[in-house]
């Protein structure tokens, strides 16, 4: 394989890599929103209704797990992606050092 096909395959890779990452940050900010939302939604109703406030409490607990458990899911993701990258990069110099000593 030439250099110019190792550095055009590494770039299309890098560039899905990189939308993949942009998607990982939107799912991110989404899920956070969401969350935010919900939370805020609980508790205008319980403010509305004058009801005790321990569903709301128990609810507020649930999403909040529900919210760690999304975060390490994130965070899992995110290793795996750069983990990717960095494969990708040593990959890449690898692959040059092929080329340049044939």
């Amino acid at each position: 394989m030439k250099e110019e096909q190792i550095t055009v395959d590494y770039q299309r890779k890098r560039r899905e890599l990189e939308e993949d990452e942009d998607i990982l940050k939107n799912t991110q900010r989404t899920g956070e929103q969401l969350i935010q939302e919900t939370l805020s939604d609980i508790y205008r109703v319980v403010q509305q209704s004058a009801v005790d406030s321990e569903p709301f409490d128990r609810a507020k607990q649930l999403i909040m797990q529900v919210e760690n458990d999304y975060h390490e899911e994130l965070s899992r993701a995110k290793k795996q992606l750069c983990q990717q990258q960095e494969k990708l990069e040593q990959d890449y110099r690898n692959d040059l050092q092929k080329v340049n000593k044939e």
